[in-house]
């Protein structure tokens, strides 16, 4: 009786397999149709670079001060800097357009005979200023750093997240165009003939920015006005097609 069960169940088994084999099996006429669109295909990179002026300025600036006292550092330190917000108001810079990046309190040792003693503490606060009008940029190192500001460290420049997207878009579309040009020339040398593309990939977008401005020569106090170009940076896109023949 055991013997007739396991015969019966070995039965089932290869029935189960050999359909199962059958249905998931890949079809030999698909496979080689798959294997020849992959083969008679032409694969080209389009690219296109768009040169914008910079519509916005980002300047990082800050105040240190120091005394014995942490809380007299402190202290001075907020005196300076609310004079500097003030100072920002004055140019029609409003608070929404300036961010706190770092605020530190460190202590200042002094060292002698391999022994250190305690100075008294670093007080550092530093902001980065957003500043839409570019013809304000000179104005608000100038005037900051008459209110105190002696952290100086850098401008970058840049566009708003609406305009990057526009001329985002019209780069895309010229990246098209250049991946297509390339496609018909390549097909009209090869001889094959070519319709809409099969896949179109978008590759990475990005800024080639100008160089970003040390701002440390600010804190010598000047009186001639700080001389700032926001220069120029570039919108790019990248995309792939991929043609059958």
């Amino acid at each position: 009786m055991k013997k007739t069960i396991f015969t019966f169940s070995l039965v089932l088994m290869l029935m189960v397999g050999l359909f199962a084999g059958s249905f998931f099996a890949p079809d030999p006429a698909a496979a080689a149709d798959t294997a020849q669109q992959v083969a008679n295909a032409i694969t080209v990179q389009g690219a296109s670079s768009i040169t914008v002026t910079p519509t916005i300025a980002y300047v990082n600036i800050g105040v240190t001060t120091f005394d014995k006292n942490a809380a007299t550092a402190q202290s001075e330190n907020a005196t300076k800097m609310d004079q500097v917000y003030k100072a920002l108001a004055s140019l029609g810079i409003t608070k929404d357009k300036i961010k706190t990046i770092s605020y530190n309190i460190y202590p200042r040792y002094d060292y002698k005979d391999n022994t250190s003693t305690l100075a008294g503490y670093d007080v550092t606060n530093e902001i980065q200023v957003t500043v839409t009008d570019l013809t304000k940029v000179s104005k608000v190192l100038d005037m900051t750093v008459q209110q105190g500001v002696n952290q100086a460290n850098s401008i970058s420049f840049g566009i708003t997240d609406q305009e990057r997207d526009a001329i985002y878009l019209k780069a895309l579309s010229n990246a098209v165009a250049n991946a297509k040009a390339k496609a018909n020339t390549l097909a009209t040398a090869a001889g094959v003939t070519i319709t809409k593309p099969a896949q179109i990939i978008e590759g990475s977008s990005g800024y080639v920015v100008t160089p970003i401005y040390n701002t440390a020569d600010m804190v010598k106090g000047e009186s001639v006005s700080t001389p700032i170009s926001a220069g120029e940076l570039k919108v790019e896109a990248n995309v792939t097609l991929v043609y059958n023949y």
